[in-house]
C-alpha cells in the first residue's frame, strides 16, 4: 500500500529532493507523465538520485499512458493521488478514475498568468469538481483557486519543491555594489528586453546574464557594452557563481514561483523581483530582503537598481539574509505533504 501517488510531468531535480524528504516519512509512488518540457540545462533532471518508487512514462503513447495509470489506481490501495497540474489530458483522466476524496492537485500556475474565463477555464473548474485538495504554492495560487471557485481545502506549500539548499554564508558587509545577475530563460516573459534598456550604461555597474532561450539574439543586438552574456550554468555550479556577484534580479512579466530566487537569498544574495513573481508574496520581503518592483510603476525597476546602490541599505538586506532558515523553510514545505 502506498500513502502517496504523485503524478507529475519530469523528474526535475528541485521535485526530486521533495519527493525523496517525503519518502523518508512515508512509502510513495511517483509516476513522471513525460510531457513534453522546455530545454533545460543538462543537469536539470536528475532521475538517478531518487530514493522512492517511480515509473516514467515518458516516450509512451497517450493510450499507453492511460493503461497504465488505470492499471496502477486498480491494483495499489492508497490513500492519496497528488495530481501534478491540470495542464494535460492524463491529468484530468486520473482526476475522473480514482475517487475524489482521494484526489489532491498541486498549483504553481498563478492569478497572473491563468486564464479564468472561457474556454480553458471550464476545464480547469471541471477538473477542480473532482479534486478534494490542493497544494497552492503561496498567495498568488491561492487567488487562482478562489477565482475558479474551488471549494476543498487548500494547504499552502510556499515552494515548488526544493532546491539544492547550503549553509547559509556569515554576513560581511560589501563596500560597493555593481555586480547585478540575473538566471534563467531568455525569453520574452522574462521581461530581460525592458531590464537591458533602463539598466544604467556606466562602467561602474554591470547587468550579467546567465541562461540561453528563443530571445538570446535580440536581447545581445540591445545589449550595451555593461552588460555581459554567459550562456548556460549546470545547476550544480550555480552555487559558486552566485556568491560573487552582488544583487539577483528577476522582472518578469509572469513567474509562478521563481525557484532562483530563493538560491539567490541561500546564497546571500538581495534581491530585486517584479510584483509578478509568485514568491514575492511568500519568501521576498520588501526592503528588508529584497525590494518587490511594480510593473505598473514604469520606473519602479529603474528605481530599485539605483536604491541598491546605497550601501548602507545594501549592507542592511545582506545582514537580514544571513539570519533566514532555509533548513526550517525546507522542512515547512515538507511538512505540508505529510498526512
Amino acid at each position: 500500500m502506498y500513502s502517496k501517488i504523485i503524478l507529475t510531468n519530469l523528474p526535475a531535480f528541485y521535485k526530486i529532493n521533495l519527493f525523496n524528504k517525503i519518502a523518508e516519512t512515508e512509502k510513495i509512488l511517483v509516476i513522471f507523465t513525460g510531457n513534453n518540457a522546455e530545454i533545460r540545462n543538462s543537469d536539470f533532471f536528475k532521475e538517478n538520485l531518487i530514493k522512492f518508487d517511480f515509473s516514467n512514462l515518458k516516450g509512451k503513447s497517450l493510450f499507453y499512458k492511460f493503461y497504465f495509470l488505470t492499471k496502477i489506481f486498480i491494483s495499489n490501495r492508497y490513500s492519496e493521488l497528488i495530481i501534478g497540474g491540470w495542464d494535460e489530458p492524463l491529468l484530468l483522466f486520473s482526476s475522473i478514475i480514482s475517487k475524489k476524496r482521494k484526489n489532491s492537485v498541486i498549483v504553481e500556475s498563478s492569478i497572473y498568468e491563468s486564464k479564468i474565463t472561457g474556454a480553458k477555464s471550464v476545464v480547469k473548474k471541471l477538473f477542480l469538481s473532482r479534486i478534494n485538495k490542493a497544494y497552492a504554492s503561496g498567495k498568488s495560487q491561492i487567488n487562482l483557486l478562489k477565482a475558479l471557485g474551488f471549494k476543498g481545502i487548500i494547504k499552502k506549500t510556499k515552494g515548488v519543491g526544493i532546491f539544492n539548499v547550503h549553509e547559509q554564508p556569515k554576513y560581511e558587509e560589501r563596500a560597493r555594489v555593481f555586480n547585478f545577475l540575473y538566471v534563467g530563460r531568455l525569453s520574452k516573459e522574462k521581461n530581460l528586453e525592458k531590464l537591458i534598456k533602463i539598466f544604467p550604461v556606466t562602467t561602474d555597474l554591470i547587468l550579467n546574464i546567465v541562461g540561453f532561450g528563443p530571445e538570446e539574439d535580440y536581447l545581445k543586438s540591445i545589449a550595451s557594452q555593461n552588460i555581459h552574456f554567459h550562456g548556460a550554468i549546470n545547476n550544480s555550479d550555480l552555487h559558486e557563481y552566485y556568491k560573487n556577484y552582488d544583487v539577483f534580479i528577476l522582472p518578469s512579466l509572469s513567474e509562478p514561483w521563481g525557484l532562483v530566487v530563493e538560491e539567490a537569498l541561500n546564497n546571500g544574495m538581495p534581491v530585486i523581483v517584479s510584483n509578478k513573481v509568485g514568491c514575492a508574496d511568500e519568501i521576498v520581503i520588501d526592503n528588508y530582503n529584497g525590494i518587490i518592483a511594480d510593473l505598473n510603476d514604469e520606473n519602479s525597476l529603474l528605481k530599485a537598481i539605483q536604491n541598491m546602490n546605497n550601501i548602507d541599505f545594501y549592507n542592511s538586506l545582506r545582514e537580514n539574509i544571513s539570519k533566514m532558515d532555509f533548513t526550517k523553510i525546507t522542512e515547512e514545505q515538507v511538512n505540508t505533504y505529510l498526512n
